[in-house]
């Protein structure tokens, strides 16, 4: 095999690496929603988001919002979760049951 193909047999392999821990990100994410939010797993953490709210918008095209509100330990599986306000963060945990 010459350098070009394995070159390319590398980067298409990580490249398919990638994919499947962001995807499995996604669906693992997706259990923590509740009626009016939608919720994200970013390296461990749990981002809460109002359905179609500004701050979901932002994070999916930025990622991480300079202002955030963190409960450590408070979510669901012990998991810390992050919002982009506090009252976005008290409104998820009052709903969500554990």
């Amino acid at each position: 095999m010459n350098k070009s193909k394995l070159a390319i047999a590398v980067l298409l392999g990580a490249a398919l690496s990638a994919c499947a821990s962001t995807a499995t990100e996604t669906s693992m994410a997706s259990k923590y929603d509740i009626d009016g939010f939608k919720t994200e797993i970013e390296d461990g953490r749990l981002w809460v988001f109002e359905e179609g709210s500004e701050d979901l918008a932002f994070f999916k095209q930025h990622g991480e919002p300079a202002k955030q509100f963190t409960s450590i330990g408070a979510g669901p599986n012990g998991m810390t979760v992050k919002a982009a306000s506090q009252e976005a963060l008290d409104k998820y945990l009052s709903s969500y049951k554990k």
